[in-house]
């Protein structure tokens, strides 16, 4: 009233139009109770389009040219969907919970995720090998493949652009982490951001020019890698 020059009426009338509608309990409860960081996903749609994948020649096919062998289309249950045209790499939580998938066209270049996929929260392949000293670090699932086919022991972090979430993942598993980026900008700057974060833990592999990524190497060169390694490691420490 002192304020506006509003009467007492006029005072009540304001300060009621400004009144929120709330349920305190409610509220409390909402902070309380947390979303859990993983959703088990359907398991079965995942086999299924696995089963697809060994048995589509079409999905069978877009594999092995990208000199992922038989034995890995079952072990990490690669699959294909007939109707997207699409094969599909399932996607695990640190424990080996079923997340989802991520899936890339067999023409062109066009990704989907299944809905809700905590990328950011997870490492491709991390449940497998979380138990090893050292551990290779890429974009792309199927870089990480063709590096454990050469038995290094690898995870994707499914994109360039690495979460906080899985620099501590990365910190909390692995005493060595070898970067091997892409070979471009954003793997630049995917480097830098672990270097940042992780520090005297890691080292970096850079591929030569002629490669963008693991996926253009056969497996002598990926299998060579080891030895730059090691040269890498000499170096830092003279």
């Amino acid at each position: 009233m002192n304020q506006t020059g509003r009467t007492y009426f006029e005072a009540i009338r304001f300060i009621k139009s400004k009144e929120v509608q709330t349920d305190l309990a409610s509220d409390i409860v909402k902070r309380l109770v947390e979303k859990p960081d993983y959703v088990q996903y359907d398991e079965f749609l995942v086999k299924r389009l696995a089963l697809a994948g060994l048995e589509s020649p079409r999905g069978r096919g877009y594999f092995l040219g990208r000199k992922i062998t038989e034995d890995s289309i079952k072990k990490f249950s690669l699959g294909y969907s007939n109707g997207q045209d699409m094969v599909t790499v399932p996607v695990h939580a640190p424990d080996g919970m079923l997340l989802g998938f991520v899936a890339r066209s067999v023409e062109g270049k066009e990704f989907k995720n299944t809905p809700g996929l905590p990328k950011g929260k997870t490492l491709f392949n991390l449940h497998r090998i979380k138990s090893a000293r050292k551990v290779y670090v890429v974009e792309s699932s199927f870089d990480a493949i063709r590096l454990d086919q050469c038995g290094m022991p690898a995870v994707a972090t499914l994109g360039s652009n690495v979460s906080n979430f899985q620099i501590d993942l990365l910190k909390k598993y692995f005493n060595d982490i070898i970067i091997i980026a892409d070979n471009d900008e954003a793997g630049n700057n995917m480097v830098t951001r672990i270097k940042d974060k992780l520090g005297s833990k890691v080292v970096s592999l850079n591929l030569e020019n002629k490669y963008k990524d693991i996926g253009d190497m056969d497996d002598v060169d990926i299998r060579n890698l080891d030895m730059d390694l090691s040269d890498s490691i000499a170096s830092m420490l003279k």
